[in-house]
């Protein structure tokens, strides 16, 4: 019965509300070669400090240099925006182990309750670790979040 309700809801609340043109719903596997157009930078900061995430992230996988992250929000009437963040240091093990800080933007301060499904991408490259091909990239506020990239073979 409570099942049947929580998906009643989400229901109603996915097709009550807009999404802005926002990519939402499960990640698709990218076919191509190269990243994504559409993928954002991962931007490196070592001064850049872990906030509370007011998102969760559900999933992490990654193809062809293109990191894809699923995330689930609340709002769903506005524009939502993710930045990725990347402190340049890799933890010493093998592989090398870089750890990523996602930044939820809400700039219109959407205050609507619906449970909102966004994929994200990410160009990988600047996680790349010199002399390597291999590098566990973790999230920040959950190491069990991760995935392996592997790149240059």
């Amino acid at each position: 019965m409570r099942f049947f309700i929580l998906l009643s809801v989400l229901s109603i609340s996915f097709l009550g509300c807009k999404n802005n043109g926002q990519k939402t719903g499960q990640a698709k596997s990218a076919k191509t070669e190269k990243p994504v157009s559409n993928a954002k930078n991962i931007l490196i900061n070592a001064n850049r400090m872990p906030i509370k995430p007011d998102f969760r992230l559900l999933e992490m996988t990654n193809e062809n240099d293109v990191l894809t992250v699923i995330v689930q929000y609340s709002g769903g009437c506005e524009e939502h925006d993710f930045d990725a963040y990347f402190s340049g240091g890799w933890a010493k093990s093998l592989p090398p182990q870089a750890a990523i800080t996602l930044e939820h933007l809400n700039p219109n301060k959407d205050a609507c309750r619906a449970l909102v499904l966004d994929t994200l991408q990410f160009n990988m490259k600047p996680l790349q670790y010199a002399g390597g091909n291999e590098v566990v990239v973790k999230w920040s506020a959950n190491p069990e979040k991760q995935t392996i990239y592997r790149y240059g073979k």
